[in-house]
């Protein structure tokens, strides 16, 4: 899974905005909660529900630029 990441990310970097993939690729941890959440039944916390926030609050106003 990461060697696949890799290359998507490599693939975004030659062909699109390198500010656009780079904030989309630090979203990497946020992914791993829900993915935890979702296969391994984990609970989210309030610290962990308020990044997840924030960071569609700023995937969201990047999308508007």
């Amino acid at each position: 899974m990461d060697s696949v990441a890799n290359l998507l990310f490599l693939l975004a970097a030659r062909s699109g905005d390198l500010a656009v993939v780079a904030v989309i690729v630090a979203l990497y941890p946020a992914g791993m909660v829900l993915l935890a959440r979702g296969v391994l039944a984990e609970r989210i916390h309030r610290g962990q529900l308020a990044g997840l926030g924030t960071a569609a609050v700023a995937v969201s106003l990047l999308a508007l630029t």
